[in-house]
């Protein structure tokens, strides 16, 4: 499948956004995406988690699941991979 692809600090923007929605993640930061090696057709980037309380972490991870499976679908950002 093909993604597009988009600089982290637009992605970073997206899920902040849709964080800020989210009434289970009152409270709640994402951690700044980063790049990942690809495995198979998986995206090459990962959220490496959230900030805040345990429980709220929690929900709003799940709350957001979906979203970052999408987002997932949708983009890759560009490869830091060595060459």
């Amino acid at each position: 499948m093909l993604r597009a692809v988009v600089s982290k600090r637009l992605l970073d923007r997206m899920i902040r956004e849709k964080v800020k929605q989210v009434v289970e993640c009152h409270d709640v930061e994402p951690l700044p995406v980063v790049w990942r090696e690809r495995l198979g057709l998986e995206c090459n980037w990962e959220v490496p988690g959230f900030t805040g309380a345990n429980g709220a972490v929690k929900r709003c991870t799940q709350s957001m699941e979906s979203y970052l499976e999408f987002l997932a679908e949708q983009f890759d950002i560009p490869d830091e991979g060595m060459a």
